[in-house]
């Protein structure tokens, strides 16, 4: 009797010690690393090789989960929870812990409850994050696209049955839900060959109709990019997105580009969301972002999203390449002009990893043979580097950095040696994903990026003029999904600026007094967004957005205060941190889309837009500009920009063509204007020299794609126009922009002539831009003074060019090692496209300078003009491995 009841009471506090211990070793069990390869073997047999080299013990009844079934398993260091979810969900079996055991059976029937499916989808070679790729309900209009980091969570009815996962390029992977049950699903994709891959311009619908279904917001994929012939075969980002509706390029030699009417500055462009403030490369024939480096471009016209600001014309984000998780891998590219070289691999293979890029000028042979010009010197170079460290399934780390510099000089024979300029951007971006759960992502960056420009006076003693911007910035991002009609976005960010306009840097102390000093300006700004994505029912869908923006401007400083005449009549210095200016702005925003159709989709969008940062310079040519940047304040009130859109997109002949358009209206205010003859340069009294207007402009869009078959390609037009006014500017009549271009037209196609050889071209053509003209000369103390009329009132010649390349693979389709030929011509007929006229002095043959004129008749001052290339031949050579 005594020994039974002893029994009893060991096994009431023995067993469940040994449960305990059994169901922790499990749990350490089901989060250890497995590799296995079973190709078409019995379920039963998979379900017995995970228990053996995991340790772990099964309980299922054969007949209940259809053991005999054949199936395949391949991973590698992979958690044996997500090779048990990959293996048996789809089999529609759950699989759970009872007492130390895993027991398997089949689902139960389904409930009334939405379900919520959540996870990453990546490249299955390099496990890149596969940005706005689509996962659809099979048969219904439901679905959604990941964010920025490749990451989706849906809602779905119990009842569903199948998801369909897509991205262009790559083949689609058909999963079948489990009945009821909610849980985390990764996909990885294969990328399809070259040859079989669609060349497309997407959306973030993932509804198969690319770019349209918002005209605001476009989409550049790396493929588009590789189709386009480019300047000396360079791949350029910027100048590829000027062959999309409403956005207009400046012309040869620049990376300048103009949006729905809107200037240059007006345009932000990121790089892992930190702000890159030039662009540009050999002032403007490169774009600074190496071609190598990007993932994914993502473009909005005027219809940014809340979480967006800072810019009132447009936004374009390039994400840049995490780096292959499996394997290291080089590539690069050799041209005459430039020569760029990657690297990229694992730091701990399916943990992190790394990918570094970097590219240098190569133009010291095309130096011109002449003594004028011979001591002349440019060069420039970017790197961009970039590591990605999974720290959990839930947390992940990203630091992205960036640099580039350009420099361009010349020796003199005077006592001050070398003079030219120079500039350079910096920029470093920390981010921190994290999953809360199926329905909470976040994301926090913080950034610092700073540019720098200067003028040299004296190489040798360093004396320079120089103007600068430094940026820092924390901002915390959120996507909810709360339920399935709802997705909530939300944030906050914090800045600060640290601006100098421009002052002249001298070696010899006692110099900077005899010249004057610019005040420098200290800026914060903050900002709060919130977002909701709202399905209304099946065709009708609402986007409801506000931002909350502020900014205010600090000490110390000074600033001055002027009359209605632009006089100074005040100065005020401000002690340090001491706030002087400052605003806030709410930026609503709305979308309305409306599905007619399975093929056929339209848009209504209205948003406000604040700009409280501007680049002040009076010339047109980017080859003469003084980079100075100004915050808004006393002097200087932020720009603002409404507009309405409204768009569409067709699919037709099979979805084989997409046609897409939208028209829109915009209205501006607190655009920057000049006094005649204004000094930006070792001037002061800057903000009185800038007159401030407003603005409208409006346009209609029109984009066909043709996305299969051989030949593939776009053409886009635009028909817009933009107008300024100015109450001090052209007597207080309304004037056309420089940047008011009625026309612009692009035709880009790609022909795959065999599976070795692809042939790319692109004609553009747009009209030519504003310049103001004299009306006619007199004659004024013995020199020949023009007088002019109204502003902008004649167009220089209209713009077109024609772009050709030609490449040949030079690899088997398979092989480990790829490498390719292209052959490119820049401008193929030799169009001098004028980039500026003017009536000044020029050097004839025998190194005079005279006005031109027409001298065997009655005297006419003939303008002249200037060019910046005709034919440019290129040869590049690519590999991989």
């Amino acid at each position: 009797m005594i020994a039974k009841r002893l029994c009893r009471y060991l096994s009431r506090i023995f067993i469940p010690v040994l449960a305990g211990l059994s169901v922790s070793a499990l749990a350490q069990n089901i989060k250890q690393p497995v590799t296995l390869q079973l190709p078409n073997v019995t379920l039963a047999r998979a379900i017995d090789s995970l228990g053996t080299i995991s340790h772990t013990t099964f309980s299922y009844n054969p007949d209940a989960i259809d053991a005999g079934r054949k199936v395949s398993i391949n991973c590698h260091e992979q958690p044996l929870r997500q090779v048990l979810d990959d293996l048996l969900i789809p089999l529609q079996i759950q699989w759970s812990s009872v007492q130390g055991i895993l027991v398997l059976k089949r689902f139960p029937e389904s409930s009334q409850k939405q379900i919520i499916i959540s996870g990453f989808i990546r490249d299955s070679i390099s496990g890149e994050a596969l940005i706005g790729a689509s996962v659809q309900v099979r048969g219904t209009s439901v679905g959604t696209a990941t964010n920025a980091y490749g990451f989706y969570s849906i809602s779905v009815p119990p009842d569903v049955r199948e998801l369909v996962f897509s991205y262009m390029g790559y083949a689609p992977r058909k999963w079948l839900v489990a009945s009821g049950i909610g849980h985390r699903f990764n996909v990885n994709l294969n990328p399809l060959s070259i040859e079989m891959a669609q060349v497309v311009v997407t959306d973030e619908s993932g509804n198969g109709l690319p770019n349209g279904e918002n005209p605001g917001q476009m989409k550049l994929t790396p493929v588009m990019l590789n189709q386009l012939p480019s300047f000396t075969g360079q791949k350029d980002m910027v100048k590829s997105l000027t062959t999309l509706p409403g956005i207009a390029s400046f012309g040869d030699g620049s990376t300048l580009f103009y949006v729905r009417g809107g200037a240059a500055d007006q345009n932000l462009l990121m790089i892992d969301e930190a702000p890159i403030y030039n662009p540009a490369h050999l002032f403007g024939f490169f774009t600074a972002i190496a071609p190598d480096a990007i993932n994914d471009v993502e473009a909005f016209k005027g219809d940014f999203p809340a979480r967006y600001g800072g810019r009132i014309s447009s936004v374009v984000h390039v994400r840049t390449k995490d780096g292959n998780l499996y394997r290291t891998g080089f590539s690069g590219n050799i041209s005459p002009y430039t020569s760029n070289f990657s690297v990229e691999g694992p730091i701990l293979e399916n943990k992190s990893s790394y990918y570094l890029t970097a590219r240098i000028s190569n133009l010291n042979w095309i130096k011109p043979d002449n003594g004028a010009l011979t001591n002349f010197d440019f060069h420039f170079y970017d790197i961009n580097a970039k590591l990605n460290f999974k720290l959990s399934e839930n947390n992940r780390l990203f630091l992205t950095l960036f640099t580039g510099r350009d420099d361009f000089t010349r020796d003199g024979s005077s006592s001050l040696k070398t003079f030219g300029i120079n500039w350079n951007n910096q920029l470093g971006a920390l981010r921190w994903n994290h999953i809360f759960g199926q329905k909470l992502f976040s994301n926090t960056t913080f950034y610092i990026s700073r540019y720098d420009y200067k003028l040299l006076i004296s190489k040798e003693l360093d004396d320079y003029w120089n103007s600068s911007i430094d940026n820092m910035m924390a901002k915390t991002d959120f996507t909810w999904y709360p339920v399935a009609s709802h997705t909530l976005k939300f944030g906050a960010e914090l800045g600060i600026f640290y601006i100098n306009p421009g002052n002249v840097q001298y070696s010899d102390q006692e110099v900077p007094d005899r010249v004057p000093v610019i005040p420098k300006y200290r800026s914060r700004s903050l900002a709060v967004y919130l977002s909701d994505d709202w399905q209304l029912s099946g065709s009708w869908s609402l986007n409801l957005g506000i931002r909350l923006s502020a900014w205010y401007d600090v000490g110390p400083t000074t600033y001055y205060t002027y009359d209605a005449l632009h006089r100074l009549i005040d100065e005020t210095e401000v002690a340090g941190g001491k706030v002087y200016s400052w605003f806030i702005q709410p930026e609503p925003r709305l979308q309305v889309k409306w599905d007619a159709a399975p093929k056929l989709s339209f848009t209504f969008s209205y948003g406000r837009t604040v700009q409280y940062l501007q680049v002040l310079t009076n010339t047109t040519s980017p080859f003469t500009s003084l980079e100075v940047w100004a915050p808004a304040g006393p002097n200087i009130q932020p720009q603002k920009a409404d507009q309405v859109a409204l768009g569409f997109a067709k699919s037709i002949a099979n979805s084989r063509l997409v046609i897409s358009g939208g028209v829109y209206y915009r209205y501006l205010t607190g655009q920057i204007d000049y006094a005649d003859n204004a000094n930006l340069l070792y001037n002061e009294y800057l903000e009185a020299e800038l007159r401030i207007g407003t603005g409208r402009a409006y346009g209609i869009e029109m984009m066909v794609q043709k996305i299969t078959g051989r030949l593939t390609g776009w053409m886009s037009y635009t028909w817009s126009r933009s107008f300024r006014t100015t109450p001090e500017v052209n007597d207080g009549k309304e004037y056309p922009a420089f940047y008011d271009r009625p026309h612009n037209l692009t035709l880009c196609l790609s022909y795959a002539l065999s599976p070795r050889i692809t042939l790319s071209g692109a004609w553009y053509y747009m009209t030519g831009g504003n310049y103001t003209s004299p009306l006619g000369y007199m004659s004024y103390s013995g020199y020949t003074v023009p007088i002019y009329g109204d502003k902008n009132n004649s167009r220089m010649p209209d713009y077109h060019r024609l772009d050709l390349s030609a490449t040949v693979r030079l690899n088997r389709p398979q092989a480990r090692f790829q490498h390719s030929l292209m052959l490119s011509v820049y401008n193929a007929y030799g169009r001098y496209n004028p980039f500026s006229i003017n009536n000044n002095k020029i050097v004839n043959d025998n190194g005079d300078f005279v006005v031109p004129a027409d001298l065997s008749g009655k005297t006419e001052i003939i303008p002249t003009t200037l060019s910046a290339a005709g034919i440019i031949p290129s040869i590049n050579y690519q590999f991989k491995f």
